[in-house]
């Protein structure tokens, strides 16, 4: 993308899209001098994990959790007990590649409470969705929700974020890594996908794939975009209201319980991460159905016999009702009595320790009519 840059400057409009200012002192290092740990340099990977692609940016900082997320996931592949992965929050990492003209394919940075901070190698347009952990480009406060054009030698940093989880990093193309099971997102616990099956770290660089735009067609997406209607923006919260589908197991629970369920406030445990989220509220009685069961389902009332169960099951296991999330197994031993439904399940993914869940029933025509609005 050599001539974005220069077709940014002659663009008699560039005053109303001010161009980031460059970096008053570029740190001259050569990126090997940055890697600390033991990340695998370029030159040490197999030939098939290398990019042909230009390096877009070097990693100074990783931040608590970044990894490298597509919205694609790992259809197909529960039976050998992996999950389909991707975003925690499909919505807003979606809305930054419509920003940017990518295809739904493209890989983005999922970054988590505390971002990382990046070097820029070239000159490529951005995205900054999600959470609203305060991005900044050469120190330099810069929005969210549009497009940003980076040149060589900038360097994006990041807080961290107050209200809500996730933050997503979207570039022009997206990010260019092995496609493993057909989906660039990252698996930690098998460290499967994304950039070498791990959270990114210092010294780390990626690449991005070619924009199906011409640098002209990007230029003019860049200067010429309006602002995103405000009801596409989600809105952020530390109180989550989540709609859930009664089932299957929800006769396994009394009436009173299925009611304790809806009136109680609920908190999100800090026992929470991509694999499931922990709530903490009020203990059930469970009912006689759970309480008289077949042996081979367990002795506990929450126990159940090892079943396939979906991203968003509510599991009860003992006393402690937990979320299945984009990392979660396949199976369970544990009664499922609710399901979180598609359309809420970002909220959970941008849910943090101690925020507030409130829970509402819907029926599946509701569910279906509000997944085909996202």
């Amino acid at each position: 993308m050599k001539s974005l840059s220069a077709g940014m400057a002659r663009s008699s409009n560039l005053a109303s899209k001010p161009a980031n200012k460059p970096v008053s002192n570029p740190v001259s290092k050569p990126a090997s001098n940055l890697t600390r740990g033991n990340p695998l340099p370029e030159a040490a990977l197999p030939q098939q994990l290398r990019s042909p692609h230009p390096v877009i940016f070097e990693v100074i900082d990783g931040g608590l959790e970044t990894t490298v997320q597509d919205d694609v996931g790992r259809a197909g592949y529960l039976q050998l007990g992996i999950p389909r992965s991707g975003p925690m929050d499909r919505q807003s990492f979606q809305l930054g590649n419509q920003i940017l003209g990518n295809p739904h394919t493209a890989a983005g940075l999922e970054i988590q409470f505390v971002g990382p901070k990046l070097r820029f190698c070239v000159d490529t347009l951005i995205a900054v969705t999600g959470a609203n952990n305060r991005p900044k480009i050469n120190r330099n406060p810069v929005p969210m929700w549009q497009s940003l054009l980076v040149r060589p030698g900038d360097i994006l940093s990041f807080g961290h974020a107050k209200v809500g989880a996730r933050s997503y990093l979207q570039v022009a193309g997206g990010l260019d890594v092995p496609l493993v099971m057909g989906s660039r997102s990252t698996f930690i616990q098998a460290q499967l996908g994304g950039f070498q099956g791990r959270k990114l770290e210092q010294g780390d660089r990626l690449s991005a794939l070619p924009s199906a735009l011409s640098d002209q067609q990007l230029i003019h997406r860049h200067l010429s975009q309006p602002d995103l209607p405000r009801d596409l923006i989600p809105t952020f919260s530390h109180c989550w209201e989540l709609d859930i589908l009664l089932g299957p197991h929800d006769r396994w629970l009394t009436e009173a319980d299925i009611e304790r369920v809806l009136s109680a406030d609920w908190r999100i445990s800090p026992k929470s991460n991509r694999v499931g989220y922990r709530l903490e509220g009020p203990a059930f009685e469970f009912s006689a159905s759970a309480h008289h069961k077949a042996p081979e389902n367990g002795e506990h009332p929450s126990n159940k016999i090892d079943y396939g169960c979906p991203v968003g099951a509510v599991l009860f296991c003992g006393q402690t009702p937990t979320i299945l999330m984009a990392d979660g197994p396949s199976l369970t031993g544990y009664m499922t009595p609710f399901t979180v439904v598609t359309a809420s399940l970002w909220k959970v993914g941008q849910g943090r320790p101690g925020d507030r869940i409130i829970f509402r029933i819907v029926d599946l025509s509701q569910a279906l009519a509000n997944a085909h609005s996202l």
